[in-house]
């Protein structure tokens, strides 16, 4: 499940009253309203007719000088911190790291958001606000004013001033604790009331922890406690009734520089700084949309190759264990080679963070790798960033890596009978704050993490398995094993890397290149496995008896080179619109073999709103039908042999569970993907004139269509497609030694369900195929079509489908248990689309849908007249008969009314 990520957004959501912070960047790119002249203010400040003198109160306090000066009482923790009149309604950053998380919840080391704010001087308090940056006019424009009018900044704390202005700074001190030490992520609500769990806000108890400050930056950090009344069992948990997070809080300048931000192309895939801009109303549209990326300029501009001013430097958090740190390195260094090729050497440098180091990775002048501990994280890897969100420059990034990932590559984790991938019910029964926290941050728009774990995992425990197929030698596949897990590493840290660069997904990266090329290591270490390491490829696995090429890409893809050359080329402009020919010749350049992209909003995951067969997550190669045939050719090898590997005396029988269990995988996407050839489109991000000869949409041939349905008859439902050897189900034994939530003891069932997860993986490919979705564009597609080129109908995929499942009605074949299941499932299908109403499937379904019940009520009276079927496969036709008139009683109920 995916719930932890949205946690580290939650902060955006507070509002309060607007100002007119000033904010110091060269060009006028930021169109902050209100920049207008100001009245001159004291250097004192407004005085203060009550309060202790200034230096009374920071009386044997510990200082602690930088941008901002705090003073710390040791004897109770108390701290107070001092604003200069020079530092009001002056924007910062605030950038939010979870130093130290739960492992229940939310884990440790990662970045959790970053925000423009302001101090504010309001009476007797000064306020922190949070600048409202979604809607600007240029600073000259009478519309700036409306603007500052019409849009307010969010509220962060407020804190009453304690002292006397300072005789020398005219500095005033508040105490920083409404600024700080507050629920920042709302898990009262999120987690607390939303998620079910009961905890709260323990303000008592929270405090701070450690304060830095430097002249640029100071860093803020602060221990926040939750309490519950209702015991939480998780994992991680050592109290059921209390955990405690550690925010750091990265308050920085935004200094003058001379970067010129670039803008978006929707050709090409960047992270954006985006808001709307009311100086001009007769634009296309009234967004401004510039990319991500940190500023790099050449130190010899002149030359064609340089070293830049400065380099993008990640240093390896000295708690990354040692055998992985090279690995690491590899991964932060893979983009170079796209740097070299528009004149940057080393743009990017992977530094060893010394065990003797003093500073913290937290601080916002560091980008470093990160070690994360969490039981129980969503993702391998995390690779946020820090940016100015007036012009998109990134100054900073941290990618974080989840130990207990690396653990499950290494490993396996352990299985339950409950399949981990289609049945997680009792889970979301014991912790249904998974669910309601994902669904909550949905809705507000925070999926912004990148999450590889769930497919990386399950890709890995199958790499694992195959490799006792393909490598005999015991000796031989360990070492394998190693290679593998170093690939893994240093292809995670790419994408994150590459994520921290401003990139984002690609996943039509995976369908570049022939399964031939592939495995040719000559062609693969020059131009890679696929078109860029920003997709979820699955790993390379050749098969046995077949030459293994590289497992991840080892150097940049095409794909890489290219959205490189756009977001980094220095093409010495001075102002945006400047640069806008040079990145038209860049983009153009969109349809280009190895260039398609396809983003997150394009694959939806697995859902059916995606339309291009294509674009899709955990596949490889040009023919992804070919592709999955070859994996779960795979799998019968594992279900077959392999598992012999493992009946050693001594050995556990839950290891066999284990390796049974990965073999599940390339059918689960077998069941998502295939069915996307039906009624699909191919999709190009193109601008008109790119490709003369093409459109954006193509129709897939009907040919293609049909070999994909051909292909899930012959995998997924034929009657021996799920045939396993005698007596292997009894060697599925689920792990019996305790854990941590007594799992033994709550699992759904002890023998393992494998009718039930056949008829999951079976029913997940007939609900792809039949969903409204797919159903309209098949329709739809008849009208894309030009006349006379072949189609794939409606009628043709209903016809196909009630072929391949009810092919006994035809043969006289008995029934087996497995298409017994198989064939009410499809009949519930048709007749709950007999039964729908007008607006979910196309009309033409509904009448497809009659007709097969009418031919399988058919077929089924004549099949029991012939009076040569056992007595299961009798009774199993009446019960077929008994749900279609079933359905037609409802509908003529339904109608007459």
């Amino acid at each position: 499940m995916r719930y932890r990520f949205i946690l580290l957004a939650t902060m955006l959501t507070v509002f309060a009253v607007s100002a007119e912070p000033t904010l110091a960047i060269k060009g006028d790119y930021s169109n902050p309203p209100g920049r207008g002249k100001k009245a001159a203010v004291s250097r004192r400040g407004p005085a203060a007719k009550k309060g202790k003198p200034f230096k009374q109160l920071i009386k044997d306090r510990v200082v602690v000088p930088g941008l901002f000066t705090f003073y710390h009482d040791t004897t109770d923790n108390s701290w107070l911190m001092a604003i200069r009149p020079d530092q009001l309604e002056k924007v910062y950053l605030c950038g939010i790291s979870i130093v130290q998380g739960d492992g229940a919840f939310l884990e440790g080391g990662r970045m959790a958001g970053t925000m423009p704010c302001y101090f504010k001087r309001v009476g007797k308090n000064i306020l922190m606000l949070e600048k409202n940056v979604r809607f600007t006019a240029d600073s000259t424009s009478p519309a700036a004013r409306a603007v500052a009018r019409g849009v307010s900044d969010g509220l962060i704390g407020t804190a009453q001033i304690q002292s006397l202005p300072d005789d020398s700074s005219g500095a005033v001190l508040v105490d920083p604790s409404p600024y700080f030490v507050r629920d920042v992520l709302n898990l009262s609500f999120f987690l607390g009331q939303l998620g079910r769990t009961g905890f709260s806000f323990d303000r008592g108890n929270s405090g701070f922890a450690q304060v830095k400050s430097f002249p640029e930056n100071t860093e803020v950090a602060v221990r926040v406690f939750f309490k519950s009344r209702k015991p939480v069992m998780a994992e991680a948990l050592q109290n059921p009734y209390s955990f405690s997070h550690v925010y750091n809080y990265s308050l920085s300048t935004l200094p003058e520089t001379d970067y010129v931000p670039r803008y978006a192309d929707d050709r090409i895939g960047h992270f954006l700084a985006v808001r709307q801009d009311y100086t001009h109303l007769d634009r296309e549209t009234p967004y401004v949309r510039y990319i991500n990326r940190w500023h790099l300029k050449k130190k010899n501009p002149g030359a064609r190759v340089s070293a830049p001013e400065e380099p993008i430097v990640f240093w390896i958090e000295n708690t990354v264990p040692k055998e992985f740190r090279d690995a690491i390195a590899r991964g932060v260094e893979f983009w170079n080679r796209a740097f070299e090729k528009i004149g940057f050497r080393n743009a990017i440098i992977a530094r060893q963070m010394p065990d003797t180091a003093t500073w913290d990775p937290a601080d916002v002048r560091y980008s470093t790798i990160r070690w994360l501990v969490s039981a129980a994280a969503p993702y391998t890897a995390i690779g946020p960033s820090r940016i100015n969100p007036y012009t998109g420059q990134i100054y900073d990034a941290d990618v974080g890596i989840v130990a207990d990932a690396i653990r499950s590559q290494l490993n396996n984790a352990e299985y339950r009978v409950a399949p981990v991938t289609f049945n997680d019910r009792l889970k979301m029964e014991r912790e249904p704050w998974r669910d309601s926290l994902t669904a909550a941050l949905q809705r507000r728009g925070f999926m912004t993490t990148c999450e590889l774990f769930d497919g990386m995992k399950q890709q890995s425990a199958f790499a694992e398995a195959y490799f006792n197929v393909a490598v005999a030698d015991p000796q031989a596949r360990d070492s394998v094993k190693k290679e593998f897990i170093n690939a893994f590493l240093t292809f995670v840290v790419a994408h994150e890397v590459g994520h921290t660069l401003g990139f984002r997904h690609n996943f039509k990266a995976s369908a570049v290149y022939s399964l031939e090329q592939i495995n040719d290591t000559s062609f693969t270490r020059e131009h890679g496995l696929v078109g860029t390491v920003m997709d979820y490829p699955a790993p390379n696995l050749a098969g046995k008896g077949r030459p293994q090429g590289e497992f991840y890409n080892s150097v940049p893809g095409p794909y890489d080179l290219w959205v490189v050359e756009y977001a980094y080329s220095d093409f010495g402009a001075s102002t945006p619109d400047e640069e806008l020919p040079q990145l038209e010749r860049i983009a153009s350049r969109a349809p280009e073999p190895g260039l398609y992209y396809g983003t997150d909003e394009d694959t939806f995951g697995f859902s059916t709103k995606s339309v291009d067969p294509l674009c899709n997550i955990w596949d490889l190669g040009d023919d992804p039908i070919a592709y999955l045939d070859h994996n779960v050719g795979i799998t019968q090898e594992i279900w077959q042999r392999a598992i012999k590997e493992f009946e050693q005396p001594g050995t556990r029988y839950q290891k066999i569970l284990r390796v049974f269990q990965s073999g599940w995988w390339p059918y689960i996407i077998t069941a998502f993907t295939v069915p996307k050839f039906v009624g699909g489109l191919y999709h190009d991000r193109m601008h008109i004139g790119d490709a003369p000869d093409r459109t954006p949409f193509r129709v897939v041939p009907a040919e293609k269509q049909r070999r994909a349905v051909t292909f899930l008859r012959d995998r997924l439902f034929a009657p021996d497609a799920f045939k396993l050897p005698a007596d292997l189900l009894n060697k599925l034994e689920q792990e019996n030694l305790e854990d941590f939530l007594f799992s033994a003891w709550s699992v759904p069932q002890v023998d393992y369900p494998f009718h039930q997860v056949v008829l999951a993986m079976q029913n997940t490919a007939l609900y792809q195929l039949y969903s409204p979705y797919v159903l309209g564009r098949l329709q739809n597609n008849l009208a894309r079509l030009k006349p006379g080129e072949p189609a794939y109908t409606m009628y043709d995929l209903f016809t196909d489908l009630r072929g391949a499942i009810w092919a006994e009605l035809e043969s006289g074949r008995p029934v087996n248990s497995f298409r017994r299941q198989l064939q009410l499932s499809h009949l519930n299908i048709l007749s709950n689309i007999y039964l729908s109403g007008p607006t979910r499937y196309p009309m033409d379904a509904r009448t497809l849908a009659s007709r097969d019940l009418t031919v399988l009520e058919q077929k089924a009276r004549e099949a029991l007249k012939q009076g040569r079927l056992d007595g299961m496969t009798r009774t199993h036709y009446k019960e077929v008969l008994r749900q279609i008139a079933a359905a037609r009683e409802a509908a003529y109920r339904y109608t007459w009314r």
